[in-house]
């Protein structure tokens, strides 16, 4: 008896690994019911309950998950070499270890990425690829955005977590997430300088529910990419989805710097979008010379902070993450935002936002 149960207990994490691939494998084939049992009820519960404990810590718990991870694998090489424990033990403990990873992350969040996509939870239209149309709603993002412009000078230290929130609160309903969802504490990435060589502005961490920005963000990617990654925390996955919830948010908050911020961000992916079908000269004269000034600014900061390098390894880590979690577009899915935007301004009920 006491040898069964040796082993069903050390079995556990396989057994868990197994009915989480399985319900994987069902949620795959059932975004709506992924929907309706997972994102929209039982993910609400398990952010609750998580965000509320990690939001009592000041630092990043998943941070410190990670770095605990890589010292078990490394203090198990270590007993390894010095004969202390065989290589089939470790790699039974290893393969244990990543069992309860992958059910945990699948059962904390990772199972969002099944859900139905946007254009299904708000109610929007997928539009074909239309050069009139992305050029008409690029002057108007052109226009949003110079309209908007306000000088940096002393939004640097402003709290966006709390300018944000009113706005989450507001657009629940017309983008169709659970509220309040938990807590949202933004936390600073605790290996921020390593992530600013690499180009990660920010990042979700799912196994304790936070929110993380780089601390080096410049002053314009402040609002927008705490507003990104608080969208991941709302349970939307999609790294185009995040962009377009993020735009969203800071463009309909009450704070004129975040309204500048998301019309900023999506200014830059619709000039990339277009930059084969319009004279990129003539839109250019378009725009506010001081916008220009701010796209130059920040382009150069984040110039003398990146690692060739070390930017090239994270994008093709973060491209293969992706892809094998049903992102078929890996990171290219970032500029899927400017789709999103134009399938919003194109339908029928939801183009206020263009009017203000």
């Amino acid at each position: 008896m006491h040898y069964f149960k040796k082993y069903f207990i050390q079995f556990i994490p396989f057994f868990l690994a197994i009915f989480t691939y399985f319900t994987f494998v069902f949620f795959k084939n059932n975004a709506e019911l992924t929907e309706h049992i997972y994102a929209q009820s039982i993910y609400p519960v398990i952010a609750s309950v998580l965000s509320n404990f990690s939001s009592l810590i000041s630092f990043s718990l998943d941070d410190a998950f990670y770095v605990l991870l890589v010292l078990i694998v490394i203090f198990g090489v270590c007993l390894v070499i010095l004969r202390k424990r065989s290589v089939k033990w470790f790699f039974l403990r290893l393969t244990q270890i990543l069992a309860v990873v992958y059910f945990l992350f699948y059962w904390f969040w990772g199972f969002n990425y099944l859900r139905q996509d946007a254009h299904h939870r708000i109610g929007i239209e997928k539009s074909k690829a239309d050069k009139d149309t992305l050029v008409k709603v690029l002057d108007l993002v052109i226009e949003k955005t110079n309209k908007s412009y306000i000088s940096f000078v002393g939004k640097d230290s402003v709290n966006y977590q709390s300018v944000l929130e009113p706005s989450i609160e507001q657009l629940h309903y017309t983008l169709n997430y659970p509220y309040p969802n938990g807590q949202r504490r933004v936390k600073h990435i605790l290996f921020s300088d390593f992530f600013a060589k690499a180009s990660i502005l920010g990042y979700y961490g799912p196994f304790f529910n936070e929110v993380h920005v780089n601390a080096y963000l410049s002053v314009w990617d402040k609002p927008i990419v705490t507003a990104h990654e608080m969208s991941h925390q709302l349970g939307i996955t999609s790294e185009a989805e995040a962009n377009f919830y993020a735009w969203m948010i800071t463009v309909n908050s009450d704070d004129q710097f975040a309204n500048y911020s998301g019309w900023l961000y999506a200014l830059g992916f619709f000039l990339y979008q277009s930059r084969d079908v319009t004279d990129q000269k003539e839109i250019i004269k378009k725009i506010k010379p001081e916008v220009i000034s701010d796209f130059r600014a920040r382009r150069e900061y984040w110039k003398n902070l990146r690692s060739d390098k070390i930017d090239e390894a994270a994008r093709k880590v973060n491209d293969a993450y992706l892809k094998s979690n049903q992102v078929k577009n890996g990171v290219a899915d970032y500029g899927g935002v400017v789709q999103l935007i134009i399938d919003f301004y194109l339908s029928n009920t939801n183009n206020e936002i263009f009017k203000k």
